[in-house]
């Protein structure tokens, strides 16, 4: 039985600048892990009682069968969704921060107002934010 949802992973190609960017957002990088035997850089992001893993895989990293399968799922997540307070003030943070608004954004949604931001702008990641 499961009980509640512990992290999404999402790989990058540039841990440092993705951290910089969701801290950006208003997020805050709790940890760091660097596992060099695997040629890879874990960041955390706390979201309420779930993490945001961010992984970035050394190119010089050997392909065994555990990392051909983990690295090979680039883009398996479709978006995060972050709810916030005030939708307008956030869409203004995240443009402050270099992302820029999907036109026709913002709008209704299944439980709300919503802005998606091109993942383009926000390192890859396709990012919708959610005033409920």
């Amino acid at each position: 039985m499961m009980k509640k949802m512990r992290h999404i992973g999402i790989i990058v190609e540039d841990l440092d600048r993705t951290a910089k960017r969701f801290e950006g957002f208003g997020l805050k990088c709790t940890e760091v892990i660097e596992k060099e035997e695997d040629g890879m850089r874990i960041a955390f992001f706390p979201i309420g009682d779930t993490l945001i893993e961010f992984l970035s895989f050394s190119p010089d990293r050997g392909w065994d069968p555990i990392h051909t399968v983990v690295r090979s799922q680039k883009g398996a997540i479709n978006h995060l969704c972050f709810e916030v307070d005030d939708l307008e003030v956030s869409i203004r943070d995240f443009e402050k921060n270099g992302a820029k608004l999907v036109e026709g954004s913002p709008m209704t949604g299944a439980h709300g107002r919503v802005a998606f931001f091109y993942p383009e702008t926000t390192n890859g990641i396709l990012i919708e934010i959610c005033q409920v």
